[in-house]
């Protein structure tokens, strides 16, 4: 059995389908949930939010969750508040030993869990891992080069570095599940305030000075909840932080820059289809700081301004006017 399965037809589902099929190591298929929209994309062979880029030829494209038993390799790229149901919708159609990797970055409202963590609790004991850092869909699709890190155990980061790794895309592997999963996740945060930045016109030493002490807040929340330091130094972490915040392509970053510009995280959420993981998730980062006791102040004022209405001046006024510190306190 080697088939390649990628559940979620979003716009990184398809490209990771899409690197998937282009390192030719094993049959993929793409599985979607709604038949209507699934019979659109397998007709025209081109995503919504991507026009221009065709799929491949070979990539088989279906709304039926049976053909997930024949899959020894399955990509998760649901988002992270739809993952739980999906799971549980999709747990009788997958192999017992099947491998599962997540795509998805986020943190489950109420539980606060990573989504390996509900991909866990709701299919049971199997391989699980993610993979993450700067990987904007379009740009994989347009066939252009990406370093990805893959974190899981041996065995998995192994299948997966097998069927994705290729001239167009390299992996690094490393054991740090956590770290891995939460630099993917707070880096949207961070984003946020980067764009927000953008829309204000504070310019490049202020912006400069949000994303490295974003980063500052990754590492420190990692820390308290075992990752390891130097996955934020790595494509987990400042890679995908960078690109998050400097690309006309990222969502949370567009996110923070409308918010700034007098719209609310509600009306932009609405207005698009794509989904801008950081409104969800600053608030649960928000939540799982509290538990550990630790302060993460940009991640706050972001929460603060979206889902309190709190001017974004007056949250940046806030984090200004915090007391000096030392840096690496």
């Amino acid at each position: 059995m080697s088939l390649t399965a990628i559940i979620g037809t979003g716009t990184w589902g398809a490209a990771a389908a899409t690197l998937a099929v282009r390192a030719g190591k094993a049959p993929v298929v793409l599985v979607g949930r709604d038949r209507e929209r699934v019979a659109v994309l397998a007709a025209s062979r081109r995503h919504a939010q991507m026009p221009d880029l065709p799929l491949p030829a070979e990539l088989v494209i279906s709304a039926d969750p049976g053909v997930l038993g024949a899959a020894d390799l399955v990509l998760w790229a649901v988002p992270t508040q739809f993952t739980r149901d999906q799971a549980r919708r999709l747990r009788p159609h997958l192999a017992p030993d099947a491998v599962v990797v997540s795509l998805a970055k986020g943190l489950e409202q109420g539980s606060l869990l990573r989504v390996s963590e509900i991909l866990a609790a709701e299919l049971g004991p199997r391989a699980y891992g993610s993979i993450s850092g700067p990987s904007h869909a379009i740009e994989v699709m347009a066939g252009l080069p990406v370093a990805l890190a893959m974190a899981g155990d041996e065995t998995c980061c192994a299948l997966a570095s097998a069927r994705l790794h290729s001239s167009r895309c390299r992996l690094y592997t490393t054991g740090d599940l956590a770290g891995v999963e939460l630099g993917g996740a707070l880096k949207n945060v961070i984003a946020v305030a980067a764009g927000i930045c953008d829309g204000l016109r504070l310019g490049d030493n202020t912006k400069a000075a949000v994303i490295t002490r974003g980063l500052a807040e990754m590492r420190r929340l990692g820390r308290a909840l075992g990752a390891q330091d130097g996955t934020f130094a790595g494509m987990a972490g400042i890679g995908d932080l960078l690109a998050t915040c400097y690309s006309p392509h990222g969502r949370n970053r567009a996110l923070g820059m409308a918010v700034a510009l007098g719209e609310t995280a509600a009306e932009h959420l609405a207005r698009h289809r794509t989904v801008a993981e950081g409104a969800w998730t600053c608030r649960a980062a928000v939540e799982l700081a509290a538990r550990v006791h630790i302060e993460l102040p940009i991640a706050s004022q972001v929460a603060s301004v979206l889902w309190a209405a709190t001017p974004v001046r007056t949250a940046m006024e806030t984090l200004l006017s915090r007391a000096p510190k030392e840096e690496n306190a």
